[in-house]
């Protein structure tokens, strides 16, 4: 088998994996456009179309191949990178409290790449490499502080738009 021409195979979970990816990013670039509290409705709704299309996905087998089943260790990796971010997460949010500044949120996009790092074992290399873009847009985010951090989120939204879409497209290949 070769990872890039049976990724579909090797890595199930792949195609669940990048149509969240694109609902979620489509919140996060809306976002961008606004304040926090526009940033946090857009973040959870991707996040809630993104859950309701793995559902009926998952349940009309659309998104899951019926030929094949993730092994469990996917699962397990799957699990231990959600546990890992929540982890991440409430650290950031005892360091910074404020959930205005840019310091919380530019972590908060660090984490989230830092779990993709994780998932890429369980959802396939583009993951992996989504997870890096992700975290140096994060890293000069926090860095360039004359820059807008909503440039950053956005850039975040288009990277998982993009990612998450490679990642359907070549589930189907």
């Amino acid at each position: 088998m070769n990872i890039f021409t049976d990724m579909a195979e090797l890595f199930p979970l792949i195609r669940g994996g990048g149509a969240f990816l694109v609902a979620i990013g489509l919140g996060i670039l809306v976002g961008s456009f606004g304040s926090r509290k526009w940033r946090v409705v857009w973040l959870i709704a991707g996040a809630a179309v993104g859950v309701v299309i793995m559902a009926v996905g998952g349940a009309t087998r659309v998104i899951f191949d019926e030929g094949v089943r993730p092994p469990v260790w996917q699962w397990v990796v799957l699990g231990i990178a959600f546990l890992v971010e929540g982890y991440l997460v409430s650290v950031v949010v005892r360091k910074f409290p404020n959930m205005d500044s840019r310091p919380f949120w530019m972590w908060m996009l660090l984490i989230v790449g830092a779990h993709f790092l994780i998932l890429g074992l369980s959802h396939g290399p583009i993951c992996a490499v989504l997870a890096v873009v992700c975290m140096v847009n994060a890293w000069i985010g926090l860095r360039s502080t004359d820059v807008d951090l909503r440039v950053f989120w956005a850039i975040d939204g288009v990277l998982k738009i993009l990612g998450g879409a490679l990642m359907v497209v070549v589930s189907y290949s």
